[in-house]
C-alpha cells in the first residue's frame, strides 16, 4: 500500500530553501538528512530539495501550493511580492475555477499560489474584486 509521496527538486543552497520554504511559506520541516530537506505539506505529502539531484532543471515544472481561500492566497501573495518576482499578480482562471499566481523561488523553479473555487461562495466577490483593478 502506498503510504507517502515525496517530490524531489534538485538545490545548489539548503540554507536558501529553509529561508523560502520554512521561514518565508512556513512549511514544517518533516527530515534534514543534511544534504536534504524534506518538508511536510499534508499528512502523507511532502517535498524535498536536495544537493545531489541533477542539475537541470525541466521549464515544465511547476510547484503548486493550494490553500483554502482566496484570502490567504492574497496574504501569501502579499509577503512573496516583497521578496521576490511575480510573474503575474493573483487572478481567477475561469478553465481551472482557480485563483492564483505565478511566481519563481530563489533557483527559478514556478511555483503557483492558488485556491480552488469551486463549490463556494468566493466565485462572485473574486469576480467583483478583479473587475475593479
Amino acid at each position: 500500500m502506498l503510504k507517502e509521496i515525496i517530490h524531489f527538486y534538485k538545490s545548489s543552497d539548503l540554507t536558501k530553501v529553509v529561508a523560502f520554504y520554512s521561514d518565508t511559506l512556513g512549511l514544517p520541516l518533516y527530515k534534514d538528512q543534511r544534504s536534504c530537506l524534506i518538508y511536510q505539506l499534508h499528512r502523507h505529502s511532502h517535498i524535498g530539495f536536495c544537493l545531489h539531484h541533477p542539475t537541470n532543471f525541466l521549464a515544465s515544472t511547476c510547484i503548486t501550493f493550494v490553500y483554502d481561500t482566496v484570502e490567504e492566497v492574497d496574504s501569501v501573495y502579499q509577503r512573496l511580492s516583497k521578496i521576490i518576482k511575480i510573474e503575474h499578480l493573483p487572478s481567477i482562471n475561469p478553465t481551472f475555477q482557480i485563483y492564483h499566481f505565478f511566481c519563481q523561488d530563489f533557483e527559478g523553479r514556478t511555483i503557483e499560489i492558488q485556491t480552488f473555487l469551486e463549490d463556494t461562495h468566493e466565485n462572485t466577490s473574486v469576480s467583483i474584486k478583479n473587475s475593479t483593478n
